[in-house]
Formats: C-alpha cells, structure tokens, sequence
C-alpha cells in the first residue's frame, strides 16, 4: 500500500492535520506503509492523504480509514458494543466541534495564516501557484468552517464572532476528553483505537505553531504541575486551554515519541530558537507580493529591453 500525504519538511513529515491522522492510525495499528510526499495542485487539498492499494484508490481521512479497517487493518476489532458506540461519538464530536475550530485557527486567523500555514502550504509549491493556490484553499477552508454547525448559523456573523464560537466549542471539547482520558493510557479500552490518531492530529498543529511561534518552552510542555503558568504565555487562547489539559498533552507526546521521533526532536531543538530572528535568512523569505512585483518589474524591463532592440521603440534624444 501507498499512502500519498501533504509534504512535509526534513523533520516535520506533514503539517496537514488529515495527513498526520491517517499516519498516526497507521503507525498505532503497526501497519506496513509506504509513506509518499505529492506536490500540491489545484484540487489534491481535498484529495489528500490519498491511499493507492492495487488498483484501488481512496483519498480523504475518512475514506482511507474506513478502507483500512475493511482490508483487517483497523485498530477497532474486538471492541464490544459499549466501546463501538463511544468511539463513534467521541469522533463525531472531535469533527463537530475540535476540527473547525482547528481548521479556523490554521486558516480563519489572519496573523497565523501569514505566518505559519502559508509557509508550510507554499513550500512544495512554484512560485506562481504559491501566488494563488494558499488563498484559495484558505477560502474553501473558512467556507467549511462556517458552515460545520448545525444547531449555529455563523453566516452572518463576524469573523471575531465565528472564531469565538468555534474556540468556545473546541474549549469545552478538550475539557470533555480530558475528562474522559483521565489517568488512562487510551480513551477507549486498553489499546489505541481511532480516536487516539484523532485528537494527536488536532493537537499537531496548534503544538507545532506554538514550538515555533509562541513564548512557551517545549521543555516545559507536558508536565503535570505548573500547567497554570505555562498556559498564561502561550500564544492564543486555544492553545492556552491545550496546555491546560496535561493528560491530553501527554498522550500527545507519548505518541509523538514513539512514533513520530524525529518530529519529536524537531519540536524540542526548535524551542531554543524562539524569539531568534535571521536577518540575512528573512531578506529572502518567500513575500508573495514582493516577489510578485520584482516579477512583473523583471518581465517589464525584458520586454522593454526586447522592443528596443527591434526598433519598435525609440529613445529620443533631448
């Protein structure tokens, strides 16, 4: 089997929530994979993590999984009937309430946006589609944000209004799991089943952005006293309540570690380097804009230079 996932970078092997989920089920259950990078185009947001088996391809989380468990690949087996439907509902309120809020965060705020998911979602990308294609998966984004609640309208309201509602929701989703996971090593039974890959998935992102953007130290991340105080310097609210749910952090990096080591030293290395700028390396970020009026100037100048040296234009002398 071949899975197809969002590129990622050396350390990081995706940054795309749905990639990182399917991987994480996978790696839970001990399943063989072959782990494959895709270049993004114009449609392969909506299509990734894409699993190719034979002649057979099932693309999106929920698919891939849904075909993993029909070839005995699932973690679910043996379950009785009390786990099955607790399992369901635990996933239904992660995608209901955690992944738009998720979704919101990564696409929906501005200053996260600029400085971190366009980053990541433009690095396998040209230059031209890197112009584009980011902000056209940021609308459909937000558009299926918008629309996930079904007993909220958030159509008609603010986007500081929609972003409060959803993180009040992903807020008293985390409480909840917390609660449940407890002193637990797995939310339902004994072993690992969906709804560990899906709460590590949703927890990736908003660690991640706070190891690279925030104040916290990932060395301080985790432990179970002094959560009060590492929480009151993260850098967004959502975060904040994340750290604020040590079980669920733990059961983050138990996973992480074990799992996804390389990630792991990636999250701890780069806490060193926080608040450290580059001069000379950000004088050559990628700046859409920049790089999009050096391109025009560059191609007016050719073409200047070109009719020039046809004659189709003259410089009058004085």
């Amino acid at each position: 089997m071949e899975l197809f996932i969002s590129p990622g970078s050396s350390s990081v092997v995706s940054f795309d929530p749905d990639s990182i989920l399917v991987l994480a089920y996978l790696y839970l259950g001990k399943c063989p994979i072959d782990v494959k990078d895709t270049m993004h185009d114009n449609a392969s947001l909506s299509k990734l993590p894409l699993l190719r088996h034979g002649s057979v391809e099932k693309s999106g989380s929920v698919d891939v999984i849904n075909y993993l468990r029909s070839q005995n690949y699932g973690l679910e087996y043996g379950l009785n009937d009390t786990d099955v439907v607790e399992l369901a509902s635990l996933v239904s309120a992660v995608n209901r309430q955690l992944t738009p809020a998720v979704d919101w965060f990564l696409w929906g705020e501005d200053n996260v946006f600029v400085k971190y998911t366009r980053k990541w979602c433009s690095a396998s990308l040209s230059r031209l589609n890197a112009l584009y294609l980011p902000h056209k998966w940021r609308q459909r984004k937000v558009y299926l944000s918008k629309h996930s609640q079904l007993v909220h309208c958030l159509r008609h309201m603010t986007d500081a209004e929609i972003g409060h509602e959803l993180y009040g929701l992903a807020k008293r989703c985390l409480t909840a799991f917390s609660y449940i996971l407890g002193k637990k090593t797995y939310f339902v039974g004994d072993r690992p089943t969906a709804i560990d890959a899906y709460v590590f998935s949703r927890l990736w992102p908003l660690l991640h952005y706070e190891s690279q953007q925030g104040n916290v130290s990932w060395q301080s991340i985790g432990g179970t006293d002094g959560s009060g105080s590492v929480a009151q310097s993260a850098s967004h609210p959502l975060i904040a309540h994340v750290l604020q749910c040590p079980n669920l952090v733990a059961h983050f990096i138990r996973i992480q570690n074990e799992f996804f080591p390389k990630a792991a030293a990636h999250f701890r290395r780069d806490e060193t380097l926080l608040g450290k700028t580059n001069p000379i390396g950000n004088a050559f970020a990628n700046h859409p804009v920049r790089d999009c009026l050096l391109f025009a100037g560059l191609a007016a100048g050719v073409f200047v230079a070109y009719a020039h040296s046809k004659g189709l234009i003259r410089i009058l002398p004085d």
